[in-house]
């Protein structure tokens, strides 16, 4: 490394090789200095008051952080904090940053080492981007992640008002239908096919009900335990194998042993017979029910 950059060399590891003219000065790097280092490209000036190593990796995320660095206070927020956040789907991928002030503390934090909106604030920000479906949808991968509280959700939306670029009513109809004890299950496949049963106006069933059996303890997916049915969601990656199929078979087995009436759902279930198989295994367990009723 340079000599003139070695004092900085902890700062541009931790900002993938960016370092503001201000940190240059603030480690008594002159401007004529800076030049210098600029004309013997050791430095590039990459944004207004950012510099990069030359040499470093061109990144996505790098070069977000030289457009946070290059405002005082700002924060990656909307399209871009949804991708530093890894929602899926998300908005396209842009540079898109918030001066800080306009947040409270519990608004922000910090993720792959880019200032930025916390998740909940940055769902809250995305809800003229994405459909309220494709927000459930991130919602509930984010609860599954361990990243994102519907407790932090609703203090956020109960702060914030709907304007151009949110629309918070969107949010609460996402808090509405999680209530107390909301499980978002194992997978967005799982709540899908608890969404298909809530339209049918089918009786819902528990999600990871525990049963019993012997020593053992299973989970189901969904279970209605007053009938003792059951219903497994099989996707891809985690039923694939010889150790998951030999799981898969010994809990079927000891569950229907129980006296337990199983379902099982694969992505080629239609909606259809998600609906027609619910139906028919409730009723030959004596719960009269139909679609819509």
């Amino acid at each position: 490394m340079d000599a003139d950059l070695a004092r900085f060399e902890s700062v541009l590891a931790s900002q993938q090789g960016l370092v503001t003219r201000d940190q240059l000065r603030q480690g008594q790097l002159s401007d004529d200095r800076t030049r210098r280092l600029v004309r013997r490209r050791v430095l590039r000036r990459l944004r207004p008051r950012v510099f990069g190593l030359v040499g470093a990796p061109e990144t996505w995320e790098r070069g977000l952080l030289a457009v946070v660095l290059s405002t005082e206070g700002s924060v990656a927020s909307h399209s871009s904090a949804a991708r530093l956040w890894n929602f899926d789907p998300r908005p396209e991928d842009l540079y898109e940053t918030t001066v800080g002030s306009e947040h409270r503390d519990d608004d922000l934090t910090v993720r792959q080492g880019i200032s930025c909106t916390s998740f909940e604030r940055t769902l809250c920000d995305c809800t003229t981007l994405l459909s309220e479906f494709q927000l459930g949808r991130v919602l509930d991968d984010g609860l599954r992640r361990g990243v994102a509280s519907l407790r932090r959700l609703s203090n956020c939306s109960e702060r914030l008002e709907s304007g151009p670029g949110r629309h918070m009513s969107v949010v609460r109809s996402l808090l509405a239908s999680r209530g107390v004890g909301f499980n978002p299950g194992g997978s967005g496949s799982e709540l899908y096919v608890l969404e298909v049963l809530r339209r049918a106006r089918l009786p819902l069933p528990v999600q990871q009900h525990v049963v019993r059996v012997g020593t053992k303890t299973y989970r189901p997916d969904f279970a209605w335990p007053a009938c003792k049915v059951f219903a497994e969601y099989y996707g891809l990656p985690f039923h694939i194998g010889a150790s998951a199929v030999t799981a898969d078979s010994e809990r079927l087995t000891a569950l229907s042993a129980a006296g337990w009436l199983p379902l099982v759902f694969t992505q080629a279930t239609s909606d259809r017979e998600i609906v027609e198989r619910t139906i028919a295994a409730l009723h030959q367990r004596g719960v009269r029910c139909g679609v819509g009723a």
